[in-house]
């Protein structure tokens, strides 16, 4: 329900402000038209002082940590805390696509998110489809402050410990390969939108 509010005062502003709420009936409301959406600005900060789901252990042997430790460098590196874990399974007798160890400061100015009818484009499907869709504006600008990841895939989403034994909490059968890291320390312009289109 949509509300109009009605303000009464004097130009010497001497007399109190009284407000109403009425609520707006048919044929005012028909006569209103508006656009709705969010503007976001904001900072993520994510494990930047590392996590506390894992403890970080003495050595870099994997064979050496206890169940609850873990770190993200390679073998023979200096010890460091790992970050968030994100893992994505296509399919479900398939394998697992993971974002690891994401580490570091994230923000952003002008994430929009508003709906939006599609009812043309898309080579002539717009107009069949005509149905609203989520839009997300990307930012402007995106600046990292210290930020990493790394991209792999694995054979579990949730990170394991292989190097254990199942009594100590590990599974042997855990598998992942890094495909790459990233480390970004800057700003990072981008453009354009993204659109979450609904199934039935």
């Amino acid at each position: 329900m949509i509300y109009k509010v009605l303000c009464a005062c004097s130009l010497a502003f001497t007399s109190p402000l009284y407000a109403e709420m009425q609520a707006l009936d048919d044929a005012a409301l028909s006569q209103l038209n508006g656009q709705g959406g969010v503007f976001l600005s904001g900072e993520l900060s994510i494990n930047r002082d590392g996590g506390v789901l894992w403890n970080t252990p003495v050595s870099n042997n994997p064979r050496t940590w206890a169940a609850n430790e873990r770190s993200c460098a390679a073998a023979g590196a200096a010890v460091s805390d790992c970050g968030l874990r994100l893992a994505v399974r296509a399919e479900a007798s398939g394998g697992w696509y993971v974002l690891d160890n994401i580490k570091g400061v994230f923000s952003f100015e002008g994430l929009t998110l508003r709906t939006r009818t599609v009812n043309s484009g898309f080579g002539g499907d717009g107009a069949i489809f005509n149905q609203d869709v989520l839009e997300f504006g990307l930012p402007n600008e995106i600046v990292f402050d210290d930020a990493n990841f790394t991209f792999g895939v694995a054979n579990q989403g949730g990170w394991r410990n292989n190097a254990l034994s199942t009594a100590r909490g590990g599974d042997p059968s855990y598998q992942q390969t890094n495909i790459f890291s990233v480390t970004i320390d800057g700003t990072t312009r981008i453009q354009g939108n993204v659109l979450v289109f609904p199934t039935n």
